[in-house]
């Protein structure tokens, strides 16, 4: 078999999202010769994509049972909940000192793409878009990864509970954040994020 066209980085994206949204059961096993299989491609790059999986917390690795999609309880959900809660408003207090207008304008890229989103899959990828962006200004390279991991992990909740009940609107919250930026009130775009990130 010749080597794939496909990145390993493309493959676990890929079935990371479909881990999210549940179109991969929790716990369900994640066998090599299917991926291989459905790429088109050999075990090497099948085998970085699961190993990128693990270490993106949206699978383990069980002995003899294989790489398994994550399985989270509503304990674990409460965790990641809190977690969010004590680092996101700690970063978005940096990133109010450090943005750029340049990085405005993304953060206003992915506003305008909740907003406008037709469903509930495109708007979920762009929220949580929108929330990574906002913190990036605070340059702090550790934090941010622990955080995408967190809003990944997150991120099943929605699709798990609100999916079906999704309805197009526009975020207030995310305006008033924006707003509270702009103004360099630090203090105000983390309390509006923390009561917005509580609601659910």
């Amino acid at each position: 078999m010749s080597e794939p066209s496909i990145k390993p980085a493309a493959i676990a994206e890929i079935i990371a999202e479909e881990i999210i949204r549940g179109d991969i059961a929790q716990g369900a096993r994640l066998g090599q010769d299917h991926i291989a299989e459905r790429f088109n491609c050999s075990h090497v790059p099948v085998r970085e994509a699961l190993q990128r999986l693990v270490q993106m917390e949206l699978a383990t690795f069980i002995p003899k049972r294989g790489v398994r999609a994550f399985s989270l309880s509503d304990a674990d959900q409460d965790d990641i909940l809190e977690m969010r809660l004590a680092l996101e408003p700690m970063a978005l207090t940096k990133a109010v000192a450090n943005f750029t207008p340049e990085d405005m304008q993304q953060m206003e890229i992915f506003r305008l793409a909740c907003d406008n989103a037709k469903d509930p899959i495109s708007w979920e990828k762009a929220n949580r878009q929108f929330h990574l962006e906002i913190l990036k200004p605070c340059a702090r390279p550790l934090l941010l990864g622990r955080i995408e991991q967190l809003q990944r992990l997150s991120a099943q909740r929605f699709h798990a509970r609100w999916r079906e009940t999704w309805r197009s609107t526009s975020d207030k919250d995310h305006v008033a954040i924006l707003h509270a930026m702009e103004r360099r009130e630090d203090k105000t775009a983390a309390t509006i994020l923390r009561r917005h990130l509580s609601r659910g």
